[in-house]
């Protein structure tokens, strides 16, 4: 049998930092120098407090000691991945807390988390458009199939109008501030053209038309910095008029 010898690159943080981004809600990230970008985890202080991503495999306790300066793992009630991808859900240690449930779309649930290697998994989902009160918040999920996972949705928290994207309007790099009044939408386009994660702009076109009604004050992405409504129509624009969908770049690397 032919013997294959391959290195696996997993994002491993150089470095962690906490800031409040707007009213009670967290933004927690890591840079990953390997990949030359950064992962947001973001935690949502309230009531039930809900931690929206866990960060890569290995970033475990990085992303726990932050976690820790605002509040203990004792109190925290939900972990939340937008779809099942390890630098959404590598981290899931977390799910060692005494009360904490996982939650997930209603596809990521179907295809991803039942039965899954017969182990059962405590966990809610969510369907279009439902919510979650979770104390003084409310968390509306948005079902975005193929932005860029099928399973994939994001979260709109009302009080603040804060919109959770996952993978919609990211950016490159580590010299961002936690929230940011610099345009870096032609960098998201590059980054896109340059990994390669969007099939086709039709069904993230669609999406972004259905957020832009949602008027949100702050975007969260997953990677990259925050930033608030002054900035959003700069992102959705370069979504809606540019080219950003693969072509033959996976992760930096031509296909022959």
């Amino acid at each position: 049998m032919q013997e294959f010898n391959k290195t696996i690159h997993f994002p491993k943080y150089d470095h962690t930092a906490i800031s409040e981004i707007n009213g009670g809600i967290y933004r927690i990230s890591g840079f990953a120098n390997t990949f030359g970008i950064t992962y947001n985890q973001f935690l949502i202080a309230d009531k039930d407090p809900i931690l929206i991503h866990t960060g890569p495999i290995g970033s475990y306790h990085l992303v726990e000691d932050r976690v820790k300066e605002i509040i203990s793992l004792e109190k925290l009630a939900y972990v939340a991945f937008l779809h099942f991808e390890s630098d959404e859900w590598g981290g899931m240690e977390f799910l060692r807390a005494p009360k904490v449930r996982l939650v997930c779309s209603d596809l990521s649930s179907k295809l991803n988390l039942t039965g899954w290697y017969n182990i059962p998994v405590d966990h809610i989902s969510f369907w279009d458009n439902e919510t979650l009160k979770i104390g003084n918040k409310s968390l509306r999920f948005l079902m975005t199939p193929h932005v860029h996972h099928w399973d994939s949705m994001m979260i709109f928290e009302e009080t603040t109008k804060s919109l959770f994207t996952s993978d919609l309007f990211i950016q490159p790099g580590d010299n961002h501030k936690p929230v940011i009044s610099d345009d870096l939408s032609e960098s998201m386009i590059d980054l896109y053209r340059a990994v390669g994660i969007f099939a086709s702009e039709q069904p993230v076109r669609r999406t972004t038309e259905r957020l832009v009604k949602l008027n949100p004050r702050m975007v969260c992405p997953m990677h990259g910095a925050c930033f608030d409504s002054s900035m959003f129509p700069k992102y959705v624009e370069v979504i809606m008029k540019k080219d950003f969908a693969y072509t033959d770049m996976l992760l930096g690397q031509k296909l022959i």
